[in-house]
């Protein structure tokens, strides 16, 4: 499964409509804050990948998994994907790796009270086995764990196994949005998640 990105072009658009609102939980970076559920995800009995943010050094294997699944090309390029994992404090990715191969990564953007998912893929042989909604799942997990009010992605109007695997984590249908996919202008479907505050957890809505 894959979440066909839509470019640094209309992510910026996205972007631009937010305020990042500055906080004392804000001055470290969301990659150094967070922590996984477990280092680990199990394929079955006998064979686990390993699960870990991403840092510098996986921007290589980042890339080739886009190759894998976006038919050669490199919807984020190398430039963009460094920027995002080094510089940018709001954002992190987690990749998995099959001992040294990388199989799939998520990236994510937390800005304001909403976490924005910019793309999700795993390559084709290692697809229907549950990775993709682990790797999204734990996107939904650290989200509501930093009081995160809603998750949101685009997905292609015509990508219904996407849509459908979306609506099975409980995210509902947004607006469309007319010819954001760059390479062909596909129309997109925003998605959302409504996050629930844990008992006794309080929203700043400052």
């Amino acid at each position: 499964m894959k979440k066909e990105a839509g470019g640094l072009k209309n992510f910026k658009e996205w972007i631009s409509e937010r305020v990042v609102k500055a906080s004392a939980k804000t001055f470290l970076p969301i990659s150094t804050r967070i922590k996984l559920h477990q280092p680990f995800y199990a394929l079955s009995d006998e064979q686990f990948l390993t699960v870990k943010i991403a840092d510098e050094n996986d921007v290589d294997s980042i890339l080739k998994i886009e190759r894998l699944c976006y038919e050669g090309q490199t919807p984020w390029n190398r430039t963009a994907i460094f920027h995002e994992i080094r510089y940018n404090k709001n954002a992190f990715y987690i990749i998995m790796y099959d001992d040294e191969q990388p199989v799939a990564f998520v990236g994510t953007w937390f800005v304001a009270h909403e976490a924005h998912i910019t793309n999700v893929a795993t390559v084709p042989s290692y697809q229907n086995k549950g990775i993709a909604t682990y790797l999204l799942k734990e996107i939904i997990r650290v989200a509501s764990g930093e009081g995160i009010g809603k998750v949101t992605l685009e997905v292609r109007a015509s990508n219904h196994t996407a849509q459908s695997l979306y609506r099975s984590l409980g995210f509902i249908d947004g607006r469309i949005k007319k010819g954001y996919y760059a390479n062909n202008h596909e129309d997109a479907l925003e998605m959302i998640k409504e996050l629930v505050p844990e008992p006794g957890e309080t929203v700043d809505e400052g």
